[in-house]
């Protein structure tokens, strides 16, 4: 036989109670399994632990030298045990993430220095994905983009194998430059917006965005665009905007901090511009969750719960 930790405990156990059937007691066994497991150690050790003449248990001079080190080996087993499971609690490891052109980098930017901070174990990948046949060669552990929507309404079916979790619900927000403005006048009705240059965006599937919806108390217009622009991505349509090519439709989580400083002014503002997709996470379904992907989403939630709320 070969000295285990469970006889080990048995035999501190025996000690700590002054008793085979109390040990017994505390460790669900019957007494007799802690008499052969005693039995068992004295015969691998060669020695006897306890004076079997006394009607109490008292330890050998041996048994309690034994006792002393098998007290310091099962401390040290319990520590490296406690410290395993706690490793494996804290998140840890590479983290791939995706980003898709429909989403404005500095949303995800600037809700990394927090999640940094509670997982400094995950190293971080940002990766462009301009193509979503890229995910997967890339080995992206979770693409966040905006959800693909068909142009007509209706939500584009995602890969199978795959979990798509909404992250937030952005709100379309109309606007231009000053600049533009003082030039081409402000829209007052969605109808105007046929005599401006409106710029069109362009989705991860080719999706051209040229159709804009509005609605104002029950009034709902559609404005099919002649646009002479057209621009791939959330960041180079706000850059087009704020550089005074036309007028754009981005969410406001795209262009907050431009119309608070007042280099894109929001047009319409008594009309909502409706059909914005949500922001949403997709990653692999696996069981269970990697954790670095089930942290960093549950950090997006919270991160991006105020792009819920936008008011004009």
């Amino acid at each position: 036989m070969r000295i285990t930790i469970q006889a080990m405990s048995i035999f501190v156990r025996a000690v700590e109670t002054n008793s085979f059937t109390s040990a017994a007691r505390s460790l669900l066994m019957d007494p007799t399994g802690v008499s052969r497991a005693i039995k068992a150690l004295e015969t691998e050790l060669g020695i006897p632990l306890f004076v079997r003449s006394t009607r109490t248990l008292k330890l050998t001079a041996e048994g309690a030298r034994f006792y002393r080190d098998c007290v310091q080996i099962l401390k040290k087993v319990e520590e490296a045990t406690e410290k395993f499971r706690n490793d494996q609690t804290v998140p840890r490891g590479l983290l791939k993430i995706g980003m898709a052109p429909g989403l404005t980098r500095r949303m995800i930017l600037r809700a990394m220095p927090a999640f940094q901070q509670k997982y400094p174990e995950i190293e971080i990948v940002l990766l462009n994905v301009d193509d979503i046949a890229m995910v997967g060669d890339k080995g992206i552990d979770v693409l966040i983009r905006g959800r693909g929507l068909r142009q007509r309404g209706g939500q584009r079916p995602e890969p199978q194998g795959v979990v798509v979790r909404k992250l937030a619900q952005l709100q379309y927000v109309a606007c231009a430059s000053p600049e533009y403005l003082g030039r081409a006048g402000a829209p007052r009705t969605p109808a105007d917006l046929f005599r401006h240059a409106c710029i069109a965006t362009m989705t991860l599937e080719r999706d051209i965005r040229d159709e804009w919806q509005f609605v104002k108390a029950q009034v709902r217009q559609k404005v099919k665009l002649d646009t002479k622009l057209l621009v791939h991505g959330a960041d180079a349509t706000r850059e087009a905007g704020v550089a005074g090519c036309g007028i754009i439709r981005l969410g406001a989580g795209h262009v907050e901090d431009e119309l608070h400083a007042r280099k894109l002014v929001a047009v319409l503002p008594d009309w909502e511009c409706v059909g914005a997709p949500p922001i949403v996470a997709i990653y692999r379904k696996t069981r269970p969750l990697v954790p670095q992907v089930n942290v960093f989403i549950r950090h997006l939630v919270e991160a991006f719960q105020r792009y819920n709320d936008y008011r004009k």
